[in-house]
């Protein structure tokens, strides 16, 4: 594989990484050296078993009833060195095990707490850190009277409640001593005092000033909704590039260097910079589906206007000869939008037009639904309240007692590991449904270029299917794009007015087509999946896709492949879990539940010469892209802009890799068409995927950087030398694909595991 790439240097990346170079024991001496001389120690206690009741480990509350009793704990543990001590200046963190309370305290001659240090340093590191930034005195208001500091980003009054979105910053701190900073979205609610219940009458739990107001914690709202924390936002307002991650990212990994430092820790910044390149390796084709049923689940008819359009739209672009409709295009549910008073979250009134539970699927067919979007962020999914409204929600799965969105059950209903059987269906989730608006739409199937119409053209060429009615832009195309017969008039006038296909829907077009292959082969072993030519005739592997959520059963499922003459075929699926764990016994299992497998394992498997090859990305090992060293000074000093106007090179560089491949390569757009691999390190192999497009003026989530690391049965790693010659690494980057599995974007992730993941989750 490694003859097919291309070898050069990057530019550097900065990442949210450091890896610790000395012992965790030399570590704990410098960071109690450190408290010394500032006159803190660290203390600890053991959380007694008789704190909390059958009743209160049951309370949806419990964190916070924990989180009283502890400070209760600590305040009383203080008060023979200071008097009055506010709930918001005791800081602690919790152990690992939930068993042990780590707190900073004045008696600055303990030491016990180093002795601990090995099994509970992610934790201390962080105290400590914490305590080291807040004397930093950080340009962003922050809630510091949580375990992790709380960076607060905006606020807002909705009828007499405080609305607070934040970050969480903390560090993960693994067994590798690489740590990795984190900033986790956050939403609260605070109430005012006349306002706030308390557990037991006396204590107002964490407190927040706003306007001169006194407001207190109440609970917190799922931080998975429509918010306004970007990641990047390019903007001439620098007050607003400061309110980014992206800023956040760079300015406290800089202090983190900076505490290090100071204290003599000693560290090695963890960049990232790509030494080759895979050029046009994506999948970027699936064959088309011949026959499609749509399920309108939007709370509006389809017009009789809207599946002409669609049947046209889909024979043409999809090459799907036969559309039908089910329920006669008319919608399944009704949608009402409903305002709570103190709520900023948005609830809805959902009725049932056809009862969800009458739905029947047949598996020879391909259904697309259409979903009603509730949020933006969460989609369509939510979950029925006790008291009747609909919330959305991604955590309907650990609502077993509520009653879920009507996609939701449908693909539980129909789920291949509960039936045996595969239905290939796929779900998009749009506000309303719009056939076409102009290059600024984001709502509509189609989109214009407003610079190619000339409405008196326009009027000329739709007039023999407007029915002599003057009709907008808009109108006029549709009418036109719904009854036009001739296909090459219909590819003629989309090139004319410069039609485009928007991102969501050309992605649901080929879930549709990645859901239709998988049927046709299981109906059908002979029918592969065309990829590019490898260096090898034939090869046989396993994809394994675990999914094991929180206080909820365990799935797996283990596909056999074969990669023969250019195709890849299955061969066999297996969804019994006592078998897969059997089978495959390298499976992970959780620490403290033995009997359980880790969540979202994704492996690759060569059972003949007995290896695995996973992959992943995460907060605990895997980096994220921060842009290039010194972008807050050059800012500062004025020598970098970020505006996007700005050409050239100080543009160009402010994100390495992800908007170009280096200064000496032309076009700077190549790298949209490029997998980024590092191939420094021993044992496992770094590899970025920059965007598909150019990249937008907002950017909600960072670059991750993905893992490829193989390792035998036995549990010895393979040498990154070896990895990257191995037929299934060759594989995998032959099958990650392009404007599939993301937006307008490419995938960091396989086809080969999208299947199995299709098997689960559907």
């Amino acid at each position: 594989m490694k003859d097919k790439m291309i070898k050069e240097l990057s530019d550097i990346s900065r990442t949210n990484q450091l890896k610790i170079t000395e012992t965790s024991e030399e570590v704990a001496e410098k960071l109690y050296q450190y408290l010394f001389k500032l006159g803190k120690g660290i203390e600890y206690f053991a959380i007694q078993n008789d704190w909390f009741t059958k009743e209160d480990y049951s309370n949806t509350n419990f964190y916070k009833i924990r989180h009283k009793r502890i400070k209760t704990e600590i305040k009383q543990r203080l008060s023979s060195y200071t008097e009055n001590l506010k709930d918001s200046e005791v800081q602690y963190f919790l152990s690992h095990d939930k068993k042990n309370v780590f707190f900073l305290s004045p008696n600055k001659n303990h030491s016990g707490w180093k002795n601990l240090f090995k099994n509970n340093q992610e934790k201390i590191i962080n105290l400590v850190f914490k305590f080291y930034i807040l004397s930093q005195n950080l340009a962003v208001e922050t809630i510091n009277g949580f375990e992790e500091l709380l960076l607060i980003h905006s606020q807002k009054i909705s009828k007499d409640v405080l609305i607070v979105w934040g970050q969480n910053l903390s560090i993960k701190y693994n067994y590798h001593n690489v740590l990795t900073l984190t900033l986790t979205r956050k939403n609260l609610r605070f109430l005012p005092k006349d306002k706030y219940s308390t557990l037991d009458g006396d204590d107002l739990g964490e407190l927040l000033v706003y306007k001169n107001k006194n407001y207190y914690f109440d609970r917190l709202y799922d931080a998975r909704r429509s918010n306004s924390i970007d990641f990047m936002r390019f903007d001439k307002d620098f007050d607003k590039f400061k309110k980014t991650q992206l800023y956040h990212y760079q300015n406290i990994i800089s202090k983190l260097e900076g505490f290090l430092s100071e204290w003599g820790i000693s560290f090695q910044s963890l960049h990232f910079q790509a030494d080759h390149y895979l050029e046009n390796s994506f999948i970027k084709n699936i064959e088309s589906v011949e026959s499609l049923e749509i399920i309108n689940n939007t709370g509006v008819d389809l017009t009789v206007l809207d599946q002409q359009f669609l049947k046209n739209f889909l024979h043409y672009q999809g090459k799907i000869s036969l559309l039908t409709f089910y329920n006669s295009g008319k919608t399944i549910s009704k949608y009402e939008k409903v305002e709570i008073e103190g709520e900023d979250n948005s609830y809805w009134k959902i009725y049932e037009n056809v009862e969800w539970s009458s739905i029947k699927l047949e598996r020879e067919k391909n259904y697309l639904v259409l979903n009603k979007l509730l949020d933006k962020e969460t989609g369509s999914i939510a979950y029925q309240r006790n008291d009747g409204f609909w919330y959305p929600s991604i955590e309907v799965d650990k609502r077993d007692g509520n009653k879920v969105d009507f996609y939701s059950q449908l693909k539980k209903k129909f789920n291949y590991l509960e039936t045996g059987a595969f239905f290939s269906m796929q779900g998009i989730d749009i506000p309303e449904f719009v056939t076409i608006g102009d290059e600024n739409s984001s709502l509509s199937v189609l989109s214009y270029a407003t610079k190619a119409v000339d409405q008196n053209i326009l009027s000329v060429d739709t007039q023999d299917f407007t029915d002599g009615l003057f009709l907008d832009v808009s109108n006029s195309i549709s009418c036109y794009l719904s009854n036009q017969k001739n296909i090459q008039e219909w590819e003629k006038f989309y090139d004319k007015y410069k039609i485009k296909i928007s991102p969501e829907y050309e992605k649901t077009l080929i879930e549709i087509g990645i859901k239709n292959w998988l049927k046709q082969n299981l109906i059908n072993p002979n029918f592969g999946l065309s990829i590019s030519t490898q260096s090898f005739s034939e090869k046989q592997f396993v994809t394994i896709y675990v999914r094991s959520p929180f206080n909820a059963k365990a799935q797996a499922v283990a596909i056999e492949f074969l990669y023969k003459d250019s195709y890849i075929y299955i061969k066999n699926i297996i969804r019994d879990m006592k078998e897969i764990e059997d089978r495959f016994r390298f499976l992970k299992r959780k620490r403290n539940k033995s009997e359980k497998l880790i969540d979202n394992q994704q492996y690759f498997v060569d059972e003949s010469a007995k290896i695995y090859i996973s992959y992943y990305t995460n907060d605990l090992f895997t980096p994220m892209l921060i842009g290039r060293n010194d972008i807050l000074e050059d800012m500062e000093n004025g020598n970098l802009k970020i505006n996007r106007q700005i050409k050239g090179e100080n543009s160009s560089k402010l994100l390495p890799l992800v908007t170009y491949y280096n200064s000496n390569i032309n076009p700077i757009n190549r790298i949209q068409n490029m997998i980024c691999l590092d191939l420094g390190n021993e044992s496992f192999i770094q590899y970025f995927v920059p965007s598909a497009k150019s990249i937008n003026n907002v950017i909600k989530k960072g670059f991750r950087v993905y893992h490829l690391i193989g390792k035998t049965y036995s549990d010895q790693p393979i040498p990154t030398s070896e990895l990257i010659q191995h037929p299934i690494t060759s594989l995998h980057f032959t099958t990650l694909t392009q404007n599939i599995l993301k937006i307008s974007d490419n995938s960091q992730s396989s086809l080969l595991h999208k299947v199995a993941k299709v098997l689960i989750d559907n």
